[in-house]
């Protein structure tokens, strides 16, 4: 099962809500092995439950549309530069060292869809980064519910505790051919009207990904 899988667990929680189950960015708190990865259900639990109390409304911001047009960008600095696409037209704002998130220029800042990219300098394996992910999650975030989960890609619903919102959030790490160490790091993140485009620019994204020779 792809990132197409994870996408339909997502729209499975977004009917699920639909029918009175809800799941539960970070800011958005974001081998070469290009392949698609194959998430599964996580073992406890992937089916969403009724939160304490209800979400807040998400922004009204038109949601993250489908068949967009895409353009080749790289982070870093050789011999540690990676290459990616990103969509056409898009912001980036500079995060942090090597760390760069993706909008649309007109876009809220807060509560609606982007695209993260970073390059992984912990020096841990892409199993330890989901494990590490999923913690950090866990320990600082209500309603987490996962959806699906491998050895190098977490994807998640969480509850915003700034604005009471449910967010949709998906990582993904990569690594040189042959190695286990997660050198670059990608996430997208929005809301559930956002699913579709979500797991669009998540596989778009991911197959574009490559360490630069």
């Amino acid at each position: 099962m792809s990132w197409r899988g994870v996408g339909a667990l997502l729209l499975l929680a977004v009917v699920g809500a639909a029918g009175g189950y809800l799941a539960a960015d970070l800011r958005d708190p974001g081998t070469t092995n290009v392949a698609r990865a194959s998430p599964v259900p996580a073992e406890s639990p992937s089916i969403p439950v009724d939160p304490e109390e209800p979400f807040a409304e998400d922004i009204t911001y038109p949601p993250l549309a489908v068949g967009l047009d895409y353009k080749p960008h790289t982070i870093g600095d050789p011999p540690f530069q990676w290459a990616y696409e990103a969509p056409k037209g898009w912001k980036a704002t500079q995060e942090g060292l090597d760390e760069i998130r993706w909008r649309p220029a007109d876009e809220p800042e807060v509560g609606g869809f982007s695209l993260r990219v970073k390059l992984s300098t912990e020096h841990k394996s892409k199993a330890d980064m989901v494990i590490q992910k999923l913690g950090a999650m866990q320990a600082g975030y209500e309603d987490v519910e996962i959806v699906g989960q491998t050895q190098e890609l977490l994807s998640f619903t969480y509850r915003d505790p700034t604005r009471n919102v449910q967010r949709f959030n998906t990582f993904r790490w990569f690594s040189i051919p042959g190695e286990e160490e997660a050198r670059f790091e990608m996430s997208v993140v929005g809301r559930q009207v956002d699913v579709p485009g979500l797991q669009e620019l998540f596989d778009r994204v991911g197959t574009s990904v490559e360490k630069v020779p």
